[in-house]
């Protein structure tokens, strides 16, 4: 998902895109970087969640991106898109259910994992 706010941005963006789809370039994208990406495009740019969360997806699932977590985050979005959960909490059950974790947490959106 490019916003093309910035034209010089846009145009390097986009060739950096082609060659992680290509994976000419590899890269990790961080949970963080993940998070950001998601609260910035939903919350600032007011787009659609479901909207951001299907592009999301498909750059995780670019032949460049080498994440050894990449069904983690998947999972994660799916938790946000289905329990309507915040990417924190969508992440601390994702990471339950595939790395076996318990979860110890006050929080009641986090006890429905």
């Amino acid at each position: 998902m490019l916003v093309g706010d910035q034209q010089e941005h846009l145009e390097k963006s986009i060739k950096i895109f082609k060659e992680i789809e290509s994976a000419k370039l590899q890269v990790e994208i961080l949970e963080g970087v993940l998070m950001e990406a998601f609260f910035v495009l939903t919350k600032f740019y007011k787009l659609p969640t479901v909207e951001v969360i299907n592009d999301l997806k498909i750059i995780l699932a670019l032949n460049g991106v080498v994440n050894s977590n990449k069904i983690i985050l998947h999972e994660t979005l799916n938790i946000i898109e289905n329990r309507n959960m915040n990417f924190v909490d969508a992440l601390i059950c994702a990471k339950s259910k595939y790395q076996c974790f318990g979860i110890l947490s006050f929080d009641s959106d986090v006890k429905k994992c």
